[in-house]
């Protein structure tokens, strides 16, 4: 038996406390718009609870275009109060909630006699989109034809007509993710990952009470399968349930009413990963494809360059099932297409490509447009006469916002139909914009952080410092205490990368790791960044850190390691 512990991130904890409390709230899908909305609900003093049926994040959400962004290109469909919200949320991120993972980029747009904008109407866009932003975007620049050529010499000149540069944010979307659920834990939250929803339970008039989830990790899976006792379904017991799942969504809504409509038209993007120096710039672009003159960005990431993203309606025949989404050789060469077009001295082909990943967008649509791209961002908020709230569609950028009037509508709801459990209860407002993801302490201030850098600098080395700092914020100091006392876990993981194996040893016990994909693909970025099939040796170094055990990687599991595994070149022609 646990002792009750609301503050705490250990799963077996977490999943007892679902089983033996009842919650106000309960959301399902731990994606950065369920996280955002846990996380505003436990701010708030609601009790909440949030399970996800595989990792957090290990959706759509760590599948994006790696971008917190204003949203520039909804200027031209007139979504301006969609821009000024989203460029709110750019700051505020860049700024105080999370600086050490959000950070401000310079992206270039040139204009060419192909483009489908002209250059006065790129200096126009440019500049309302500074506006918008209150003048808080770090500025802008306006390029004639001979000044773009000076600062980027490697750009197409061929039809150049000039162009203009503005700032967004780039970040880490999978530990965005994961910083928002552990907030939300460490204010009250109860969190537990791999846990897939089953059904609801009803009452007699038909209201949602709870909601049915089992436990699907591994380690479950294998003692269901030797009859151990695991496998049972779970009753978590809730006032309120907020589906929050994102490509998921109309199946949940489903699960409560079979009968219901379908809200979403999902729509496919996917990204490639190429190294620092393909494109010989440090900035970001916006440049236009080639067979289409759709847009897409090359966005520095990270020691990489990010080319992305198509839009194109979702097709489980030939894209795969949502879990396991396929890269084609065809969306590979429109993204290379458009990229050599623009710099056309690259000479980046396949053989350049670290790796390629691909999400889903659960846009929601009033009918058919015509083309995916035009499918409006904007999320909806939908209440089914259950008891089942549903949030879908949305941009990433927003996800604290959407989440703050999802949470809204929640409080507005438990105070109508709870008034006198809630009467004395003490629900404060939205308090998820004062409150930074990850807190600092007074340690990281004046002298004393001085000489804490000096120190941890000469013992790991000021590389490994500067890259824990940028991963873990305040909490940096926690995961070099391991290296500093266990010198072999100082060690890189990968000789190429900067991640060290006193990682595997912090999140083993601090970040709810449950597969080494978790780690892999989110708790790091190795699986997009390095080719781990050359590494299978170093995996299993970490395999040993996180379950005590080396997990036997086969020759036919190593695609599972390198995300996608460049596995489009064999379904060309």
């Amino acid at each position: 038996m646990y002792e009750k512990d609301r503050f705490s991130f250990s799963r077996d904890r977490n999943i007892f406390s679902l089983e033996q409390e009842e919650f106000d709230l309960i959301v399902i899908g731990g994606g950065i718009t369920g996280v955002g909305i846990a996380r505003d609900a436990a701010l708030r003093g609601l009790r909440c609870a949030i399970v996800e049926a595989r990792d957090w994040g290990g959706g759509t959400s760590s599948r994006s275009s790696k971008l917190l962004h204003g949203g520039i290109r909804y200027l031209e469909q007139l979504h301006f109060g969609l821009v000024v919200g989203a460029s709110r949320e750019c700051r505020l991120h860049s700024k105080y909630l999370s600086p050490h993972l959000a950070y401000s980029t310079p992206f270039v747009v040139p204009a060419y006699s192909f483009s489908s904008h002209s250059l006065p109407a790129i200096w126009a866009g440019v500049g309302l989109y500074n506006a918008l932003s209150l003048f808080r975007n770090q500025g802008t620049e306006y390029y004639g034809k001979e000044s773009l050529i000076k600062a980027i010499p490697n750009l197409l000149k061929d039809g150049l007509k000039g162009g203009a540069q503005y700032h967004d944010v780039v970040m880490d979307d999978a530990r965005l993710v994961l910083e928002n659920i552990r907030s939300a834990v460490s204010v009250g939250a109860v969190a537990a990952n791999y846990m897939t929803v089953r059904g609801f339970e009803k009452d007699a008039n038909g209201k949602i009470t709870g909601v049915w989830v089992r436990d699907v990790s591994p380690l479950a899976e294998q003692l269901a399968d030797k009859n151990m006792g695991s496998g049972a379904d779970l009753l978590v017991r809730a006032k309120a349930v907020v589906n929050a799942t994102g490509p998921w969504s109309d199946y949940i809504r489903r699960l409560d009413n079979p009968k219901v409509e379908k809200i979403l038209r999902p729509t496919k993007g996917v990204h490639l990963v190429l190294p620092k120096e393909a494109l010989g710039t440090d900035k970001g672009f916006v440049l236009t494809a080639k067979q289409d003159n759709r847009v897409f960005f090359t966005i520095p990431w990270f020691d990489r360059v990010l080319i992305g993203t198509t839009d194109t309606d979702y097709n489980p025949n030939s894209d795969g099932d949502l879990h396991g989404l396929r890269v084609n050789g065809d969306e590979v060469d429109y993204l290379l297409e458009g990229v050599k077009r623009a710099f056309p001295n690259s000479n980046i082909g396949d053989q350049d490509i670290h790796s390629t990943f691909a999400g889903v967008r659960p846009l929601v649509c009033e009918g058919k447009s015509k083309l995916a791209s035009a499918v409006s961002r904007e999320h909806r908020i939908l209440f089914e006469d259950t008891g089942l709230f549903t949030i879908a569609g949305g941009k990433y950028t927003t996800y604290r916002s959407m989440a703050e009037e999802m949470v809204d509508a929640v409080v507005d709801y438990l105070g109508k139909h709870y008034a006198k459990d809630f009467r004395d209860r003490n629900i404060q407002r939205c308090q998820s914009d004062l409150v930074p993801l990850v807190p600092s302490s007074p340690e990281d201030n004046g002298r004393y952080a001085v000489g804490v850098l000096e120190e941890y600098g000469a013992l790991l080395g000021e590389s490994t410092v500067a890259h824990l700092q940028t991963r873990y914020g305040a909490r940096w100091r926690e995961v070099a205490r391991i290296g500093v006392s266990q010198r072999e876990l100082a060690e890189r993981i990968i000789p190429s990368e900067s991640d060290i194996l006193a990682e595997a040893a912090y999140v083993r016990k601090q970040e709810m790791v449950i597969a080494a994909e978790d780690f892999f693909r989110r708790r790091t970025m190795l699986a997009l960044k390095a080719p781990l099939t050359k590494h299978l040796d170093r995996i299993e170094v970490v395999n040993r850190i996180l379950f005590g055990r080396d997990q036997g990687i086969k020759p036919a599991e190593e695609d599972v390691l390198s995300w996608q595994s460049l596995d489009f070149r064999n379904r060309r022609g």
